[in-house]
């Protein structure tokens, strides 16, 4: 995509983002992923931080993606 196409959320949609986002709806996501991703990494090292950061990202996004689907553009989630 060249840069002038580059689509970039409004903040009330990031806002919405931060009050739809549930630490209970993803955690498992997170954890399953992790666990069958990490195999051999130490949890000491980056790469393993990198790989929690990536799988939380990844479960948060997916989570809102399917919440966002579930209602009517522009209707209030609280």
């Amino acid at each position: 995509m060249a840069d002038e196409e580059k689509w970039v959320p409004d903040r009330r949609t990031l806002q919405w983002c931060f009050g739809a986002a549930d630490e209970a709806r993803v955690k498992d996501a997170i954890r399953r992923d992790v666990e069958s991703r990490s195999s051999g990494l130490s949890i000491d090292s980056d790469v393993y931080w990198t790989l929690v950061a990536e799988a939380a990202i990844e479960a948060v996004l997916y989570d809102l993606s399917a919440l966002a689907d579930q209602e009517p553009p522009g209707k209030n989630i609280e």
